[in-house]
């Protein structure tokens, strides 16, 4: 039952340290190319952002505690580490070679086939189902933020 225990604790490790390198890395690597617009991230896009560690921690916690290998406390501490990653402050930064994502992830402008604006969100299409990327951006930036996409994402 401790090696049970101790491969739950790793796997917490892993998806909060997935959070966090996708919100703070700690090597960051330059953005390619010249930087065009830098805007902030709403906690919605974060929220969507770490969506998949978050379900993943959240479950994981839940049946932790409910089957009472995880003490109230440890879920406590994992819990609030999640959601102090989210609430970190986080910016789109566009730039003539592509999208960054906080400070990250980087999209090159090569890997969209195609985008749609819609209300406060662009979706930008990826031949591949799985790197769809949707950022939200405010409605009165969304005109700057086309202007850079229609003139960099080659529409097939």
């Amino acid at each position: 039952m401790y090696i049970l225990s101790m491969i739950g604790y790793i796997m917490f490790a892993l998806l909060l340290m997935n959070m966090l390198a996708k919100a703070r890395p700690r090597i960051k690597e330059p953005i390619p190319g010249k930087a065009l617009k830098s805007l902030p991230m709403k906690l919605s896009s974060r929220f969507q952002l770490q969506r998949s560690s978050l379900l993943a921690l959240l479950t994981g916690v839940a049946f932790g505690v409910a089957t009472g290998w995880l003490p109230l406390s440890t879920a406590g501490i994992v819990v609030t580490v999640a959601v102090i990653t989210v609430l970190l402050p986080m910016r789109y930064t566009f730039t003539t070679k592509g999208v960054a994502v906080g400070e990250g992830m980087f999209y090159p402008w090569s890997d969209f086939s195609g985008f749609a604006a819609k209300g406060s969100s662009l979706k930008l299409d990826h031949p591949s189902f799985f790197r769809k990327l949707t950022l939200f951006v405010k409605p009165a930036e969304m005109n700057n933020v086309l202007e850079y996409v229609e003139r960099y994402v080659k529409t097939v």
